[in-house]
């Protein structure tokens, strides 16, 4: 029996009627190949969930905007009105008990997110089924999906794809599963923080040891740069597992980093696929190439530089991981880093939770704002001379750049001007 494959659509993807209609037809033109699908929730519906969940617990209860966008996706493909009125209800029946309580619990919060998923899963095991395929949606922790309790950033536990690859074995036709969701071992749901569903198709993949898994966007693939910053940016034709990793970890959206790892531990394939060019290859992401050169540019602004003052020699090594280990225990990601005689430099995300870090710490710092990081993955030296660059770390694998936030676009379209289309190196 083949492998199947994984294709895993996007919320842009499943944006209104007309996209699932294309999405639909897409997996159907390859159901030879025993498509899996991992559905996202459809563009936007996300955000409104959270706005709903924060509005129920200071005493509002409103989700009309979400019964309306979801009602009118069902009339656009013709589908029963009354399709998710059970989920809606539920939905409706949480943010109630929300603003009973007058607060929202991380673990209600991640409840009030997965209706965007499960909604979508039910809009879009019907419209299969209309391509003439047999079809249903599934909830991701009906199969098996387990995870710690980490709720909003929720972690896979390794017994998870055992129990999804006997699950999945046991559905007929084509499984369209919750993407971003899982459940705890206390049977709590949990969702895998933003862009989780790539991890959902990633483990999904590994459960069923996929010939490959796809990832439909609107876009043509992971470019050498975001066409919004930089006009000029092309597709990547091949990307190894580690670059595309530190492509997402620095800024691009393209795919969720800790997708990357059950795929590389796999050795399976992934490809990045545009819904609107779907005969063109779009981008392998595999063990790569031994190409040296430069592979793509990532953009991440809001960051923030932190100088912590590390003192004499005795007190240094304290200072020091009570600091890194109060960044840690916030979750705050570290971008980079670099010590000097008297100081801890780092850039860090904008967070709310940077003043309690530095107090947990104890830290006497300095902090610059309205910064961007502009990151150059592969194996490159470019000429960083004349760009507007307040520090530079140069590793093996990237070059970042920190720069005013004022300055990204003109440091990214500079760079990529330099990397990509002064010489115009091979992207394969």
């Amino acid at each position: 029996m083949i492998a199947p494959i994984v294709m895993k659509f996007g919320g842009a993807a499943l944006g209104d009627g007309a996209r699932v209609r294309q999405a639909a037809r897409l997996v159907a033109e390859r159901s030879a190949e025993r498509p899996i699908v991992v559905v996202s929730a459809a563009s936007g519906v996300t955000d409104l969930l959270e706005r709903a969940a924060r509005d129920a617990a200071t005493g509002t209860v409103d989700a009309r905007t979400i019964r309306l966008r979801h009602r009118g996706l069902l009339s656009q493909l013709g589908l029963e009105p009354e399709l998710l009125n059970r989920l809606l209800t539920e939905l409706g029946f949480v943010l109630d008990a929300v603003r009973t309580k007058g607060r929202l619990e991380p673990r209600e919060r991640d409840v009030i997110l997965s209706f965007g998923e499960r909604m979508s899963a039910r809009v879009f095991a019907p419209v299969l089924r209309r391509e003439g395929l047999e079809a249903s949606p599934v909830d991701a922790f009906d199969l098996g999906l387990t995870s710690d309790s980490n709720y909003g950033r929720a972690r896979p536990l390794p017994a998870a794809t055992t129990a999804m690859a006997r699950a999945l074995a046991a559905i007929p036709g084509v499984p369209v599963v919750t993407g971003f969701l899982a459940i705890d071992p206390q049977g709590d749901l949990t969702t895998l923080g933003r862009n989780g569903s790539d991890l959902t198709a990633a483990l999904v993949g590994e459960a069923v040891r996929a010939k490959e898994v796809q990832f439909w966007k609107t876009v043509d693939g992971v470019m050498t740069a975001d066409p919004k910053v930089v006009p000029s940016a092309r597709a990547v034709e091949n990307l190894s597992w580690r670059e595309a990793a530190l492509l997402g970890f620095f800024g691009a959206k393209v795919l969720f980093p800790e997708a990357l790892e059950p795929l590389e531990r796999a050795r399976i394939a992934a490809r990045v696929c545009s819904v609107d060019r779907a005969n063109e290859p779009g981008t392998r992401v595999d063990a790569g190439t031994s190409n040296d050169g430069p592979r793509a540019i990532a953009c991440r602004r809001r960051v923030v530089r932190v100088a912590v003052e590390l003192g004499g020699l005795e007190a240094r090594a304290e200072r020091r991981s009570r600091f890194l280990a109060a960044l840690a225990d916030a979750q705050l990601e570290l971008y980079a880093l670099d010590e000097g005689p008297d100081e801890l430099v780092c850039v860090v995300g904008e967070s709310e939770q940077l003043a309690t870090v530095l107090q947990i710490a104890r830290a006497r710092a300095s902090v610059t704002r309205d910064l961007a990081l502009v990151t150059l993955v592969g194996r490159a030296a470019p000429e960083l001379e004349t760009l507007p660059v307040r520090a530079a770390w140069v590793r093996p694998e990237s070059v970042s750049l920190l720069v005013d936030e004022a300055e990204l676009e003109r440091t990214a379209r500079e760079l990529h001007t330099r990397c990509f289309e002064a010489s115009a190196p091979s992207l394969a």
